[in-house]
């Protein structure tokens, strides 16, 4: 019957995985950026059609047995962008239906398994999915780092950057991330952090690269800190709790999945995620994903090949 091909398509790299028809991992490799966010059209097709080429002469799979290709990635959304993809993908193989979405509906689809539940991520950014048993899917956060991305790795490290200030200024007291933070930026005062921060081009994904030294100024107890991870918490937890209230999901044990780089790392930022939802009485519980987005995309295709009999 032949197989179906999932696209990752991360920031920094692309996942490409392959599955028959039982979800049986065929064959898998990495590649470059295939984000539209961060690259122009020709870097994106040139990208893909490097590591699809790779894929196939290493894998020994046949491209036309590909019956579908699905790729996730950031802004896909947007029609334009689909459209740009969808472009690129059906020149690179053209004998295959092409499926493009937005990465956080691929990773919703992997996280569950393709069932209810809910996915809350925190990266650089921040969003949560939810799905009901009738496929209702719907959304909080994810309006970027200026409407929001609350409780994100960008999030933590600019309220991190506040408390230094805060601090500096003297309305508030004095806080370990501020040597925490000199010391991993290589700055000696915040003349010099303001500088870097503002005119050295540094973007959201550098800014949110700090967010690690927030762990370890909470294990030893610096309040700004402790005050940040809970801040952080409170907001994950709210966006939890509004897509469990809109989409009326069961709440007796009903999983809430974590991924993202922040939350998948940080176990301050889980342990009061938990609190917090404990606190909210709607019995949501911090989870592992059952599978990735690459998988998550391969079950859209296949969904997409039987949706087309």
């Amino acid at each position: 019957m032949g197989y179906v091909i999932g696209i990752d398509g991360g920031a920094t790299k692309t996942r490409c995985a392959a599955f028959d028809h039982e979800m049986r991992l065929l064959a898998e490799m990495f590649g470059k950026s295939s984000n539209l966010t961060s690259l122009s059209q020709e870097e994106v097709q040139r990208n893909l059609k490097d590591l699809l080429d790779l894929f196939f002469l290493k894998s020994g799979l046949p491209p036309q047995g590909c019956v579908c290709i699905c790729l996730g990635s950031a802004g896909a959304g947007r029609a334009s962008a689909r459209e740009v993809l969808e472009g690129i993908l059906q020149r690179i193989l053209p004998h295959s239906f092409v499926l493009v979405t937005d990465d956080a509906i691929s990773a919703l689809t992997g996280g569950t398994g393709g069932g209810p539940g809910i996915l809350l991520i925190s990266g650089t950014g921040s969003i949560c999915l939810g799905r009901d048993s009738r496929g209702q899917v719907c959304r909080a956060g994810g309006w970027g780092h200026v409407m929001g991305d609350e409780g994100s790795g960008y999030d933590i490290a600019c309220r991190m950057l506040r408390a230094i200030v805060c601090a500096h200024d003297g309305r508030e007291a004095p806080t370990l991330l501020t040597e925490m933070v000199f010391d991993h930026w290589g700055v000696r005062d915040v003349d010099q952090l303001t500088d870097l921060v503002y005119r050295s081009g540094k973007g959201k994904s550098e800014i949110a690269s700090i967010a690690f030294l927030c762990d370890l100024g909470y294990d030893r107890e610096d309040k700004a800190a402790r005050r940040i991870v809970e801040e952080c918490a409170q907001e994950l937890a709210a966006m939890a709790q509004a897509v469990a209230r809109r989409l009326a999901l069961p709440g007796e044990g009903m999983p809430c999945l974590g991924a993202g780089s922040v939350l998948e790392k940080s176990a301050c930022l889980q342990e009061r995620l938990q609190a917090r939802l404990d606190a909210g009485g709607m019995g949501l519980r911090l989870a592992d994903c059952r599978h990735d987005a690459a998988w998550g995309c391969a079950r859209l295709a296949w969904d997409q090949v039987e949706g087309t009999k």
